[in-house]
């Protein structure tokens, strides 16, 4: 009773569900355009701002404001950002380039993606009798996957912003230093 439902008897050449391949088709399908995404995104900076909280003039072992401010102008000039604009906000301007292993790491996941819709064309050629008659060239479009490291080396150049502000408590014990920019310039401050 069961083989005579549509999409439960398994299929005569591959052994396997119809209904479940080509739910799993459709599923490929939908999820294939991530690829392209994650590569359009990686060239983009992801900007967060983080508070980090310091102790005040009035703590013990505290640095002078002044001192603070002057550490993190030499933090920001030692890489690479120059003073945009001073004023309650320093706004420090720099260039970021990609890295070459971002670069790999993508070629990789595109390489992987494509080998993954080769093979289900691949057997959606053969399954729905498709007149391409391709077989097994669909797999020479994973060489296209180097130009998904090529597209984000030429595109992850970009001026970034990163505004810094120190605020003093009103009873001085703390000094909140808070940072928006890009993540990765964040999470090296610390």
């Amino acid at each position: 009773a069961l083989a005579e439902l549509p999409g439960t008897a398994l299929a005569e050449s591959g052994g396997y569900s119809a209904a479940s391949y080509y739910a799993t088709l459709g599923l490929f399908v939908l999820a294939f355009p991530g690829i392209i995404s994650q590569v359009t995104r990686a060239t983009k900076a992801k900007v967060k701002r983080k508070t980090y909280e310091l102790p005040g003039p009035k703590s013990e072992n505290s640095k002078p404001i002044k001192q603070v401010a002057a550490e993190v102008v030499a933090h920001f000039q030692a890489n690479n950002y120059k003073i945009k604009e001073a004023g309650e906000t320093i706004i420090f301007e720099g260039k970021v380039l990609g890295t070459n292993g971002q670069a790999a790491f993508l070629t990789f996941c595109v390489f992987m993606s494509l080998g993954s819709l080769s093979l289900v064309l691949t057997i959606l050629e053969e399954q729905a009798g498709l007149g391409f008659k391709l077989g097994n060239w669909w797999y020479l479009s994973v060489l296209l996957s180097p130009a998904a490291g090529k597209y984000y080396l030429d595109n992850a150049v970009r001026d970034q912003e990163v505004s810094v502000k120190l605020e003093i408590s009103d009873d001085e014990k703390t000094i909140d230093l808070t940072i928006q920019g890009d993540e990765p310039e964040l999470e090296r401050i610390q």
